[in-house]
């Protein structure tokens, strides 16, 4: 069995055991072991089979059995938790994934050294708590560390302790206790337990452990900065993943649920949430810089590095101040300015502008050890120590100021630190200037926006931390091994666990927001719709609703929906709009028009309106009276050109030839297209001017590239309107051949 089919057997076994067809889920979890090397697994579902049995012999035997509830959930908890080892032995032995071949070589250490995660823990700290602990388990750590060749240094003890964790199926008693000293140790730092939570969370995330579920619970209960934001995705990640499975272990589920108590639960969550959704807008701000903002630049870079006097640039006076002439060197591409912008204050906001950036710069052998694509970024780190120490540039205050700074994630600061190995000394300075200048820049507009409380902090770690994830599932080397969570719906509107635990329903009602200003009208109409079933009539409610319809393109019940909207408002513009819209798109012209007609009342100078009049009355073919507010539409507007397009066409239809060649000219000048061609070409013909038709005629073929075909079936749509202005129909074929030979 392949990755592919061992992950979909678990799954499907998985759902069977969730929605109760237990004998089928023992038949398929008992072919799902035949396919290991081990035997004891069949021995174990044999097991589980007679105690089921015995459920159903009990069951009818009429003795009531108090206890048989239970024992079916405990018959359900031992499928799921057997058909885990069994995924996890099957990949183990046949994946050949790097982290497989890990796991198999750590489990094969710990078969010889059961103290070894003791050795680890030791070389991260000597406190009193955790000694304690360890000697009341007869743990020893008395040795001298001289003859622990293993361990070389902290930073090395703490990526070996971040695998242990990781690639440990099962967390025994004594592991939790060694986790439990961690977490509430005063003496390890925060971002040695920070790392210990994305190992945690990995772990969980990779094979469910009630044990692990608590311990993410406990890190997040004490309440230390940056340590339990982490903690809190860990949750949020795992709630979703398992919220079918958690109502079989009781003791878990009572934990989990005294979230509910915890102030601003819901607020937290909601952060977790949007950003999660955020992060899934990665790909698309990236295409964007790649496609519209970064083509601009280099564009302009000639005159960038005229204005900006590169020659001259080392100066005190550019390093204590931003150049003056950055905004003009834009005037030249206005729009580029505006764009960037966006991303400015899309970057404050949360979104991941940085990317496409920092996403070339992953290759170095720091980011060759996973647990070093979550350790937060810190000036004691070792790494960070060496490149300090290398280089001739005194980085220290750098450093201080890149941890303090909430615009970047943890895995970009270490990638740009790893790159200034790389750039020459007199670049690296003014690199270091314009960043320090640029992150000045960025605290003030945060002081502006009043981002400075404590919660918006709390958000930045969030944001920050799920950037690191997001560069972990999308970037890493061995990426195709990880079940990527960027990959999940997140539709926590069905999750049992989300509803139960955030009860301020606005939660889900800002998601759906979000969800509708970024485009996701799918999924955001299931939202609206789940509210719709739990509030009163809410005129905005409808409007969302048939908004999201209507640009999936499901107009009829876009319809339903506006059409409820009016009831609450009748006189409301937008509404009728909406409606006229739909009507349109429905083929209901007349009715469409009757609307358009109300609207125009409300707001009779508004140019959507009388051009879509138009555009109804054009279905209707009520021509003459079309042409009429589309010469409203051009009076109020001489600078939409779109607008003579109709009017040229209109004319050519109504047989005003000269109105219609005159405005098929101007278009001509400007947006030229092979149908204003072939309608100039008509117009033309009508008017007896044949020669130019023909020649109008040749220009439209080139425009089609040579394709009579396609010509010809542009041509023939308007053969109707040819006859109706006495052009003859076997000179309509004639002309035909005789532009196709030509």
């Amino acid at each position: 069995m392949d990755y592919k089919e061992i992950k979909k057997r678990h799954h499907q076994i998985s759902e069977l055991v969730l929605s109760n067809e237990i004998l089928v889920a023992i038949k398929e979890l008992f072919d799902f072991a035949n396919h290991t090397k081990k035997q004891y697994h069949q021995i174990q579902i044999e097991k589980i089979k007679d105690t089921y049995s015995n459920i159903l012999k009990h069951s009818f035997s009429g003795i009531d059995d108090p206890e048989r509830d239970k024992i079916y959930i405990y018959v359900q908890r031992s499928l799921l938790e057997l058909n885990d080892k069994i995924k996890e032995c099957l990949l183990t032995e046949t994946s050949g994934f790097t982290i497989y071949k890990m796991k198999w070589s750590l489990e094969k250490e710990l078969e010889n050294q059961s103290d070894e995660a003791y050795s680890l823990i030791n070389n991260l700290t000597f406190d009193k708590e955790l000694g304690n602990i360890l000697k009341e388990n007869n743990i020893d750590l008395s040795k001298d560390k001289a003859d622990d060749t293993k361990i070389t240094s902290r930073q090395e003890a703490l990526k070996e302790l971040f695998n242990f964790l990781w690639l440990t199926d099962s967390y025994k008693d004594i592991e939790n206790k060694i986790i439990d000293s961690i977490c509430y140790s005063e003496k390890i730092p925060w971002h040695d337990k920070s790392l210990i939570v994305s190992a945690l969370t990995l772990s969980l995330l990779r094979i469910f452990d009630t044990k692990k579920f608590t311990a993410l619970l406990n890190f997040y209960h004490t309440g230390e900065s940056q340590v339990w934001q982490r903690a809190l995705i860990g949750i949020v990640l795992a709630l979703y993943k398992y919220d079918k499975r958690i109502n079989l272990y009781p003791e878990l589920e009572k934990q989990i649920l005294k979230l509910s108590k915890v102030d601003d639960i819901d607020k937290q969550f909601e952060a977790v949430l949007i950003q999660i959704f955020k992060s899934k807008e990665t790909e698309k701000i990236t295409k964007r810089w790649e496609e519209e903002i970064l083509p601009e630049m280099m564009k302009m870079q000639p005159k960038i590095e005229e204005n900006l006097d590169l020659e001259n640039i080392l100066t005190d006076k550019f390093l204590e101040d931003k150049n003056p002439d950055w905004e003009k060197v834009f005037e030249d591409s206005p729009d580029l300015l505006d764009k960037l912008q966006d991303f400015s204050e899309m970057q404050i906001e949360g979104s991941d502008v940085f990317m496409s950036a920092f996403s070339k710069l992953k290759h170095f052998p720091f980011f060759n050890e996973i647990s070093n694509w979550f350790t937060p970024f810190h000036k004691e780190n070792e790494y960070i120590d060496l490149i300090i120490e290398k280089e001739e540039t005194n980085l220290q205050v750098f450093v201080e100021q890149l941890e303090k700074s909430f615009h970047m994630c943890n895995s970009d600061k270490y990638s740009f630190c790893l790159n200034l190995q790389m750039i020459p000394e007199s670049h690296k300075s003014m690199m270091m200037g314009m960043f320090n200048e640029e992150m000045k820049s960025m605290e003030e507009i945060a002081k502006d926006e009043n981002l400075l409380n404590q919660f918006a902090i709390t958000k930045s770690i969030i944001t920050q931390y799920l950037q690191d994830l997001y560069r972990f599932y999308k970037l890493h080397p061995n990426k195709n091994e990880f079940s990527d969570i960027f990959k999940w719906n997140f539709d926590v509107q069905y999750s049992d666990f989300f509803n139960k635990i955030i009860t301020n329903k606005q939660v889900i009602r800002n998601i759906a927001e979000f969800l509708l200003e970024n485009e996701h009208y799918d999924k955001a109409v299931e939202i609206f719709k789940i509210i719709e079933n739990t509030e009163e009539s809410n005129i905005e409610l409808f409007e969302k609703i048939g908004y999201c319809y209507q640009r999936l393109g499901q107009y009829r019940d876009a319809l339903t929906y506006y059409k409820r909207a009016e009831l609450l408002d009748e006189n409301k513009a937008w509404i009728i709009k909406k409606i006229a819209l739909c009507l349109r798109y429905l083929n209901e012209h007349k009715k469409a028009l009757e609307y358009y007609k109300q609207a125009e009342k409300l707001d009779p100078e508004n140019l959507y309106i009388q051009a879509y009049i138009g555009h109804t009355l054009i279905r209707l073919e009520k021509y003459d009276e079309a042409l009429k507010y589309y010469f409203k539409v051009e009076y109020l507007a001489p600078s939409n050109e779109k607008i003579q397009r109709p009017i040229a066409w209109i004319s050519f239809v109504t047989g005003k030839f000269d109105s219609a060649i005159k405005y098929y000219k101007k278009i001509l000048d400007k947006n030229i297209n092979e149908f204003d061609l072939i309608h100039l070409g008509h117009s033309y013909w009508c008017s007896k001017e044949i020669q130019k038709a023909i020649e109008t005629y040749k220009k439209a073929l080139e425009y089609f590239k040579g394709d009579f075909q396609k010509f010809n079936q542009s041509f023939v749509e308007d053969i109707n309107y040819l006859t109706k202005h006495g052009v003859k129909k076997l000179d309509i074929n004639l002309m035909k051949d005789f532009i196709s030979t030509k």
